[in-house]
């Protein structure tokens, strides 16, 4: 069965590398920019748009999602990732997990459909990852940790023992948040921020702590 990589931005660039450092070659990488089809993204050639997915069958063909997201004050700009996802999950397509070969996940840990473990991950026991979520490099998951569908852990991020991450939440670079605390849907931590109470669903946390709605 092959394997296609949808959208070739940076992070399918970062995708393809884990996929390699388990000995799985993508065979194509799909973009919406039809003046890049032909070029190649991580080595591997951009052959068409996402559409071209639909001439295989979902028995023949796994995906695995390249696209990023860029967080705001008002948005975890994580609604584009999960609607590609929707989308093929909704007509039968099947996205691995995908773990690159440089992670530490323990034994009893859950990796949901389509969940990304980039290089130097660590996710520890008991650890529930959901559906489509991104724990992007050197993140740590402690254990116990429940992380809701859709999310972003983002590079260096820690979330300590019995963290609960809402659906679509954006968690940023080198951000901590403290054991227990829970983080409400489509909340958004910036970058280096230190978490010690529960964050309300869609609210934005700056790096000072403050909280905005």
């Amino acid at each position: 069965m092959s394997l296609i990589v949808l959208c070739a931005g940076g992070h399918a660039r970062v995708v393809i590398e884990a996929l390699l450092s388990r000995g799985t070659r993508p065979s194509a990488v799909t973009d919406r920019d039809s003046a890049r089809v032909g070029t190649m993204c991580g080595g591997i050639p951009i052959t068409g748009p996402d559409e071209d997915i639909l001439k295989m069958k979902p028995d023949q063909v796994e995906l695995a999602n390249g696209l990023g997201n860029r967080a705001s004050r008002s948005s975890s700009g994580l609604s584009a990732r999960r609607e590609l996802f929707d989308r093929f999950a909704a007509l039968g397509y099947k996205f691995p997990v995908i773990t690159h070969a440089a992670t530490v996940v323990a034994s009893d840990a859950s990796l949901g459909e389509g969940a990304q473990v980039m290089a130097g991950v660590i996710i520890q026991p008991a650890a529930r990852i959901g559906r489509n979520v991104l724990v992007n490099t050197r993140a740590v998951v402690e254990h116990d940790c429940q992380v809701g569908d859709h999310c972003h852990i983002a590079p260096g991020a820690v979330l300590c023992g019995g963290v609960l991450v809402g659906e679509g939440a954006h968690v940023g670079a080198g951000a901590v948040v403290l054991s227990g605390v829970s983080l409400g849907a489509g909340a958004v931590v910036a970058a280096g921020a230190v978490i010690t109470k529960n964050v309300e669903a869609g609210a934005f946390v700056a790096a000072t702590g403050n909280r905005t709605s």
